[in-house]
């Protein structure tokens, strides 16, 4: 009975093969061409089960559209496979495990061929290219390609447009790749590439995607730009070199003109002297000289016209210098360097070599020699040929002046040719916790023993910036440092000479409040010294020296003994102790930064340095010190190894699930890369692991200017591959970027800030630099290497910029990413909820003429001027440190109150100036972390070098309507330092105190409290600040709940899962985010209008780690304005939090962003998603996403499972499972317990995704018929009708069934015929909603002759012929007030005499005949009653029955009253029930159902309660109401809940 293995091979092959069958056949079926998509994918293939016989010449092969095999382990492709459908557009190939690929291929239609995540070694050569004419996307991406092989013939690859090449091996790109004329997006992330030639960056690209690579060429930072950027750069080197040439020539043009003009004027001096009788012989050295340079002139103009107007090679541009310079020394051997110095006394004299010589001397000039000469035999001439002789030479002089004058400009041009231009700068950032002893480090370094140490109160405030020039140090213990660049380029390094490396030196301050203004300096390309203290101040970590065992007595652990072998288990077990808290200490204050830089500068340098090294200068502290050391090198290494593995493991997860093209499993690729991993930075072998130095001893600091230097240079690798700044120090650069830095530091002394305009009108008067783009790529390569701080950005990408545009320029300063470059997939299409966000963030970045820097795309000032953060740019960035330090500081309060009271003071008591009191109500031992626009001015107002510098820059500003200050604020928003708020809610709650407008109903003044609460002045600008970084210490406790105590109602979960923690600042940045972008978009109009969707906040709660959200929607229904609420809580939190959901999952260190919404769970959630929960969930992965180094997993939880299990068990799925479940149109996914969830429910409601009822209809009831069928139903069900004997006429209708047919009872809802909503218009409760004359009319469906024992009818219409009361309902309703179940029980008491039809206003005309307490008469008339089941099953069948008042064919709703019954079909999709009722007090006079049954069903008004009925035709309960948000989606009593009133009601009569 047991299968051999070979038997259960079979078996494998033959499921499969019976799966692939199926799949065939389903494809077979299907009608249109275009939609006959063959999806093999994960079904574990060879190539020989790949189905080529069906595909080859069949209907189907030749129609098919789509074939992927993605996922299968092919191994080959076979070769009929690609030769075989001439109709097939797409084909998948990707993770199958190719090797090779077949050599020839006839797929003439494909348009997409993905070959990624396999082991191809070459590219497809022109034998299976020229099968692929119309191809235009090809993915190699995660092969092993060595080099792109472009086809000789242009036809071939003539329309590709896409191709990726990302994670391969290539090691240069060819020059010819420009043939591929419509190539338009190149990727070649992670490669082994040094350089991007001209001729590639020329090429029509919309994007290219170089990163992950050894760049050289353009310099990494301008790659990371963009394609414009490239083009941009060497447009500046082409304009450079074009630029020498014309200067080459135009002064030789000036010679020539003056060599002619000079011959002329001494042939004619030499005519008038022969004339006279003097020689005849011709000056031949003059016409020699002046030949030379026309054969000079000649030569260079022939090498610029070879040259044309691109950029040459190095070498060729040295060949060129070479054989110029070969001619100029020629030409100096003919010419000697000359000068004509005028003396009055003496007359002219020349000096040469530095040695003067009298006109004695010059009877034999090397230019021209007269003595050569013969005497003229006329003597009478004697006098006339000295003063001849004396112009001649007069005249030679100046000759060569002008040709020593062409050699010295012709040299500085030549010279200034030869040297090319490199970076030579490196920001250096020294980083560590407070009182680590960064500054003392950094004097030390830079001044030496002679540097003043600050004393411990004088800490860092935010930042402090110094320039460091090792080179001219004179200091005798870095005298030897060898400061000069190893450039890479051998080329280049022969045309750049000798350059010596720099640095810019940035001091961060280590307090809390200051890691929100880290981003703003932080740059990837910078070294970051990280000082620890060696937890020298950390009393825990040092040893007791005398530890030993304190018990005395019977039970010591030591001996009485005086062995010295004894154990000390005491000594030991405090040893252990101390190294425990000094690895405590070492992740808190070294694994804290080094996070905190790889989360916002992936793959940034990163040096540990030791500090308080004077500490251990005792007899055996040394060695403490260099064991201390090492302890951190191996817990720091020993983390990144950690973190490698985890990545690892979690991408070969991925990988054996063939999901390698998952979002997330790319993420994960890109976090493995070498270029974005941290590059720890530690002693090499013989030398100690960290360099340690003593501020106070003046020690080893030689060998940390050693080490920093070496590390800048290049010679220091620090074990990697290439140099560490390798495409950044030592790269070229466009020398007009230097020409930006000299203006630079020439206004800096006039200018801390400066308006973008002003500052370019001044480069373009006084250096010529007319292009706005290349001077902002200057002022961004001049940010990256410390000169300043310029946060504008251009974006350089056409394709984006449309885009952008057509998005309504959602790129702003509140969202996301305006300081890295987004590629053109990663901006995409978005949805509604998100370009309503967009457009909100934009109307608030730009002022009345502004608009984002993706605007520009012109060289113009007009286009940066405008461009969102580009007005200013900050010369002096500790300028904008310190105006950030005078916000974010912990006596914030107390500064605003003092400043206030000098202002006070200064304006003689002007109660126009108010205290801090007067701004806000509050506490004054607790900070404050809200601030007022108008205090935040004047902060900076009050500080001198703060406000003069902001004078001065709106002085000399373009008239632009924005000051200074107004661009800070700006700023700060953008970075998230500053959230705008509104305070006109009804609760807002910072940090332990509540704002809003309810927090001052009790105060004391009213009338004297001048605060406005509106959100924004009159020009749009926010009023109110918040700071989120000053947050004090406090956490939410009873502030949310996963339950529910509503059926409509529902909990959304997902969450940000960090397997290795989370960066300092997140949470803060995190809410930053949301509470912006949830005030862009409530003040989105500001008109007063309401439109749909409109989003308003009602409360906001935040927290240090937490934030809560009610924000309302309004819509409008039938003119009414309606607002529906979902709450919103977000939280930080770790496994032992109460609050964290799936926290049973989670390992030791991990935290879990956690973001909930509660709301209507009709339609999919889609109140919920468009109420806010999009918005917020849309703000976190923007956040993530600039977070590059950071690894996190987002998931989505189980509804089912918040509502009915403990939180910590709650089951969850992977974000990537829920998009493929959604995206391949999965009605509903399961969790591990078992639930079944709507996937549009947990992945928000998709238009795309099927309906439900709509596959119902087609395949559930199809040929499916009941088991009762409706007919034998239809007697059965009542309308109930509410009739005022005032007024005459039926008010109000409902639907109802027979209960008991002996006694006339009939069940309905009882909103029918009383006020169970809360409705104010009619009292609570009271039966017939109040009417004096109300009482109940009952219509029911005649029988008909002929009918059966059953009494089936084929009647469809009721008439009214009873007369009912109330007899039974919820108790509660009297006694406590509220309601618990919307169902009643109705006796007939009396009939009339003849049945009334029509809107039943003959009701009261009729004689009654009782039936009340008259069993035969009842008897008699015969009442169909239904059978009630007290169960029913999820997903099981039903239908609902009643009258349905929606208005049919051209009646509208509402015009007659309908008696004519039907029915809809639907399923059980949920039973809901609390078994708990909330305090009476919380739910007076409202409606709180304890148990229902939700059914997805499409009813109509008038069916209300009307009995549903399963597959048996039993009722299992009755229609309480409809879902507003979903109409098919119903709510009814459960039968079991309404038969106690039953029972009430049989027992009562």
């Amino acid at each position: 009975g047991v299968e051999t293995p070979g038997e259960e091979k079979e078996e494998v092959i033959s499921t499969t093969r019976r799966k692939v069958d199926l799949l065939l056949d389903q494809c077979e079926t299907v009608r249109f061409p275009f939609k006959k998509k063959l999806n093999l994918e994960n079904l574990n293939l060879m190539a020989t089960d790949v189905p080529v016989k069906d595909l080859c010449n069949t209907s189907l092969g030749n129609s098919l559209y789509k074939l992927s095999l993605a996922g299968n382990r092919l191994s080959y492709v076979p070769e009929l496979l690609v030769k075989c459908m001439p109709l097939l557009k797409v084909l998948d190939m990707s993770q199958c495990d190719l090797h090779s690929l077949p050599d020839k291929w006839n797929l003439p239609q494909l348009k997409l061929l993905n070959l990624s995540h396999n082991r191809l070694t070459e590219f497809l050569d022109e034998g299976m290219l020229d099968g692929l004419r119309e191809l235009q996307e090809l993915n190699l991406y995660g092969n092993k390609v060595g080099e792109i092989l472009v086809p000789s013939n242009p036809k071939m690859l003539s329309k590709l447009e896409i191709l990726n090449l990302g994670y391969n091996d290539l090691s240069y790109l060819p020059d010819n790749l420009d043939q591929l004329k419509s190539l338009r997006v190149l990727k070649l992330m992670n490669n082994f590439l040094a350089k991007v030639p001209v001729r590639v960056c020329d090429m029509d690209l919309r994007t290219i995607d170089v990163s992950s690579n050894p760049v050289i060429q353009p310099p990494i930072e301008t790659c990371e730009r963009g394609i414009s950027g490239m083009k941009r750069y060497y447009a500046c080197l082409r304009l450079e070199e074009q630029s020498k040439q014309k200067a080459l020539e135009e002064v030789q043009k000036k010679l020539s003109r003056q060599r002619n003009k000079k011959e002329s004027a001494k042939h004619r001096k030499k005519r008038s002297f022969f004339s006279s009788g003097g020689s005849s012989q011709p000056l031949t050295p003059v016409v020699h000289a002046v030949d030379e340079e026309r054969q000079l002139s000649k030569s260079m103009t022939s090498q610029n016209a070879s040259r044309g107007d691109h950029v040459l090679p190095l070498s060729h541009g040295r060949r060129g210098v070479d054989e110029l310079k070969g001619e100029e020394e020629m030409s100096k051997k003919s010419h000697p360097r000359a000068k004509l110095i005028s003396s009055a006394s003496a007359g002219p004299t020349l000096q040469r070599d530095g040695k003067s010589m009298s006109s004695d001397h010059l009877k034999k000039p090397r230019s021209i020699s007269l003595e050569q000469q013969k005497p003229d035999r006329n003597n009478i001439f004697d006098s006339q040929k000295t003063t001849a002789s004396s112009e001649l030479s007069s005249s030679q002089y100046e000759f060569d002046s002008e040709l020593e004058s062409f050699h010295d400009r012709k040299t500085e041009l030549l010279d200034e040719k030869d040297e090319a231009t490199v970076n030579d700068t490196l920001k250096v950032i020294f980083v560590g916790m407070a009182l680590a002893g960064k500054t003392s480090m950094i004097k030390r370094l830079i001044e030496g023993r002679d540097a003043i140490i600050p004393k411990r109160d004088e800490r860092t405030v935010g930042v402090d910036i110094y320039e460091w020039d090792p080179k001219a140090d004179v200091r005798k213990e870095i005298h030897d440092v060898d400061t000069k660049i190893e450039v890479q380029d051998d080329e280049l390094a022969s045309t750049c000479g000798d350059v010596n490396v720099k640095f810019s030196v940035w001091d961060f301050a280590g307090q809390h409040v200051y890691h929100a203004t880290h981003e703003l300096f932080f740059s990837p390309r910078a070294l970051y010294v990280l000082v620890w203290d060696m937890g020298a101040t950390n009393a825990a970590t040092q040893k007791e020296t005398n530890a030993g065992d304190n018990v005395r007595g019977a039970f010591k652990l030591g001996y009485d003994s005086s062995d010295e072998e004894d154990d000390d288990f005491v000594a030991e077990e405090a040893e252990k102790s101390a190294d425990r808290a000094l690895e405590r200490d070492i992740d808190e204050k070294v694994q804290f930064w080094v996070d905190c830089i790889q989360s916002s500068a992936p793959g940034a340098a990163i040096m540990p340095v030791a500090s308080f090294d004077d500490f251990f200068t005792k007899e055996g502290s040394q060695e403490e010190a260099k064991r201390r050391c090492e302890i951190l090198k191996q817990r720091l290494l020993k983390h990144e190894k950690r973190r490698m593995k985890g990545l690892r493991n979690r991408l070969e997860e991925f990988e054996k699930q063939n999901r390698a093209n998952d979002e997330a499993a790319l993420r994960l690729r890109k976090l493995l890369c070498s270029y974005t991993r941290p590059k720890l930075i530690f002693g090499a072998k013989g030398e100690d692991s960290v360099v340690r130095v003593s501020g106070t001893k003046y020690t080893g600091f030689d060998r940390l200017t050693q080490k920093i230097v070496n590390i800048a240079t290049g010679r220091d690798q620090a074990g990697w591959q290439y140099p560490i700044f390798r495409g950044h120090v030592g790269a070229r650069i466009p020398r007009m970027r230097l020409e930006v830095r000299e203006a630079v530091r020439e206004m800096r002394d006039r200018f801390k800030v400066v308006e973008w305009g002003h500052f370019l009108s001044t480069l373009q008067k006084e250096r010529g630099l007319y292009n706005a783009e290349d001077v902002s790529d200057a002022l961004h390569f001049l940010t990256n290497i410390g000169e300043l701080s310029y946060f504008g950005n251009v974006f350089t990408d056409r394709k984006q910029i449309r885009v952008q545009k057509d998005s309504n320029r959602r790129t702003s300063y509140f969202s996301g990413q305006n300081l890295k470059f987004h590629d053109e997939d990663e901006i995409g299409t978005e949805d509604e909820d998100n370009a309503r966000l967009s457009a909100a963030a934009a109307a608030l970045a730009e002022t009345s003429t502004g608009r984002d820097d993706t605007s520009v795309t012109s060289g113009t000032s007009a286009g940066l001027t405008e461009s969102g953060l580009s007005q200013f740019v900050f010369l002096n960035p500790r300028w904008l440190v310190a105006a950030v330090a005078c916000i974010l500081r912990h006596d914030l309060d107390r500064e605003i109150t003092d400043t206030r009271r000098r202002m006070l003071a200064a304006t003689k008591g002007d109660r126009a100036v108010i205290d801090r009191g007067d701004s806000f109500v509050y506490d004054a031992n607790l900070n404050c972390p809200v601030i007022t626009a108008q205090d935040a001015c004047m902060l900076w107002q009050a500080k001198k070098f703060t406000k003069k510098a902001a004078e001065r820059a709106q002085l000399y500003s373009s008239q632009i309507p924005l000051t200074p200050f107004e661009f800070l604020q700006r700023l700060l928003i953008r970075f998230g330092v500053f959230v705008p708020m509104d305070l006109s809610i009804d609760k807002a709650y910072f940090g332990g105190k509540e704002y809003g407008l309810n927090s001052h109903a009790d105060y004391p003044n009213p009338q004297e409290l001048k605060l406005d609460m509106k959100a924004s002045d009159s020009n749009g600008s926010p009023n109110f600040f918040f700071l989120p970084s000053l947050l004090g210490p406090g956490e939410p406790t009873e502030a949310w709940t996963y339950k529910n105590t509503d059926s409509w109602a529902t909990t959304l979960c997902h969450s940000v899962l960090f397997p290795d923690g989370v960066p300092p600042g997140l949470m803060e940045r995190v809410t930053s985010a949301v509470l912006s972008g949830v005030y862009a978009v409530a003040k989105t109009k500001g008109d007063g209008q309401v439109a749909d969707g409109d989003i308003r906040a009602k409360e906001i709660l935040c927290w240090r780690t937490a934030f809560f959200l009610k924000l309302g929607t309004l819509t409008r229904d039938n003119g009414e304005i309606k607002e529906g609420v979902t709450e919103l809580f977000c939280l930080l939190a770790d496994r032992e939090s109460h609050l964290c959901v799936g926290s049973d999952y989670m390992g030791v260190g991990t935290r879990r962003l956690v973001l909930s919404a509660k709301g209507q769970v009709g339609d999919n959630g889609r109140k919920i998603w468009a109420g806010g929960y999009m918005l917020v969930m849309k703000a976190i992965n923007r956040v993530m996403y600039e977070y590059g180094g950071l690894e996190y997993e987002k998931q989505g939880f189980c509804p089912e499972c918040l509502s009915k299990k403990a939180v910590s068990q709650a089951s969850s799925w992977d974000w990537s499972t829920l998009r493929s479940a959604s995206k391949n149109g999965d009605e509903t996914v399961r969790c591990h317990h078992g639930h079944r969830v709507n996937t549009g429910l947990v992945t928000g409601p998709s238009d795309t995704l099927p309906n439900r009822l709509d596959s119902l209809s087609n395949t559930r009831f199809n040929g499916l018929d009941p088991i009762v069928p409706v007919s034998e139903l239809l007697r059965g069900v009542v309308l109930v009708g509410l009739w005022d004997g005032r007024s005459r006429k039926v008010v109000r209708v409902g639907s109802g069934f027979v209960a008991d047919r002996k006694r006339g009872l009939i069940v309905t809802a009882s909103h029918t015929l009383m006020n169970i909503w809360g409705d104010k218009r009619a009292p609570f409760g009271e039966n017939y909603y109040g009417l004096r004359d109300g009482k109940v009319v009952i219509g029911i469906i005649r029988r008909k002759k002929g009918t059966d024992a059953n009494g089936s009818s084929d009647g469809t219409m009721a008439v009214f012929r009873y007369f009912a009361k109330i007899v039974a309902k919820d108790e509660s309703i009297e006694s406590k007030g509220e309601c618990h179940l919307d169902a009643c029980v109705l006796r007939i008491t009396t009939r009339m005499e003849n049945d009334v039809e029509g809107d039943g206003e003959g009701c009261g005309d009729q004689p009654e005949t009782l039936l009340l307490n008259n069993p035969d008469a009842l008897k008699r008339e015969k009442l169909h009653q239904l059978k009630v089941a007290e169960t029913c099953e999820l997903d099981e069948q039903v239908r609902i029955l009643g009258y349905n008042q929606g208005g049919e064919g051209l009646l509208d709703r509402g015009e007659n009253l309908n008696r004519y019954v039907d029915f809809a079909r639907g399923y059980v999709c949920k039973k809901f029930g609390t078994g708990e009722e909330v305090p009476s007090s919380e739910q007076r006079h409202k409606f709180k159902p304890r148990a229902e049954i939700v059914v997805i069903c499409p009813t109509i008004g008038g069916h209300s309660g009307g009995p549903c009925v399963n597959q048996q035709g039993e009722v299992i309960g009755i229609l309480s109401r409809a879902d507003p948000a979903e109409k098919q989606r119903c709510y009814l009593v459960p039968a079991y809940e309404w038969k106690s009133l039953v029972k009430k009601a049989k027992n009562t009569f």
